[in-house]
């Protein structure tokens, strides 16, 4: 299967970043934050000065006084000042200070002319910015889903982000998360069970079901490096440009460097 790279940003922190920018592919460095007085700070160096997009991570729960157009002003200059092609906004939390910033943000990037990404559940607000939205599903289809967002926002204004999964669901389950398994604990419970591996693809994932000592069905869904190929293609054929993974999780998708 051909691997399609060339959609693909690898995310990085610390140390990992030094091996990813030998990958040749673009690179996310997350190395900035904000502190509790409202100020824009690095968290660490990219090790790459120029051209590596900037991600900026959640700013603190409390925060003093803070002046969100002279944050997103300073971000501009940042990003304008190392050659950042781009800001990711590693936001999780949904408060009136986030929501203050990155209306700020979007549109003093989309006036500088930057990308501006965002994670869907807490973008869908901006006007501009480019929503990125998680690939592990527990239900449904990927491409329809992908097809849905992009009907709501605009094909140009959705990327990915390639989550690998693996999860245990106890049947019938009343959430769309179940019980995270490592590798090893997967491919125990696997071996313990002997259970046959099928491949679904609606989901571009592979799961297996079993039964544990109480009688109850399980069904696990995962991730391995052919199906976030899969993955990859299907965002891909659905016109998804930007692609965001963690490095080194990506690293079996890539050529060696």
């Amino acid at each position: 299967m051909m691997v399609y790279t060339k959609n693909l940003i690898l995310v990085c922190t610390g140390r990992d970043a030094a091996q990813a920018a030998e990958r040749g592919l673009p690179v996310l460095h997350l190395c900035l934050g904000i502190t509790p007085g409202g100020a824009l700070q690095r968290l660490q160096l990219p090790t790459r000065q120029t051209h590596c997009l900037l991600g900026l991570c959640d700013p603190p729960a409390e925060m003093t006084d803070f002046d969100p157009a002279r944050l997103a002003s300073d971000l501009v200059f940042e990003a304008q000042r190392t050659g950042a092609p781009g800001v990711f906004a590693d936001f999780e939390r949904d408060t009136p200070h986030s929501r203050a910033l990155l209306t700020a943000f979007d549109h003093a990037l989309h006036d500088a002319d930057l990308p501006f990404y965002v994670p869907l559940a807490c973008g869908r607000a901006l006007p501009h910015a480019i929503l990125t939205t998680p690939t592990a599903l527990s239900g449904g289809s990927l491409t329809a889903y992908i097809s849905s967002l992009q009907g709501m926002y605009g094909a140009a204004r959705i990327a990915a982000f390639l989550q690998p999964v693996s999860q245990d669901f106890t049947l019938p389950s009343a959430t769309p998360n179940g019980k995270t398994l490592t590798r090893t604990e997967r491919e125990n419970l696997l071996s313990h069970t002997g259970s046959q591996t099928f491949f679904s693809r609606e989901l571009c994932a592979k799961y297996f079901t079993y039964t544990d000592a109480e009688n109850r069905a399980h069904f696990v869904l995962y991730d391995d490096a052919s199906t976030l190929e899969a993955k990859l293609a299907q965002l891909s054929g659905c016109g998804v440009h930007t692609v965001f993974a963690l490095f080194p999780d990506a690293a079996a998708l890539i050529d060696p460097a």
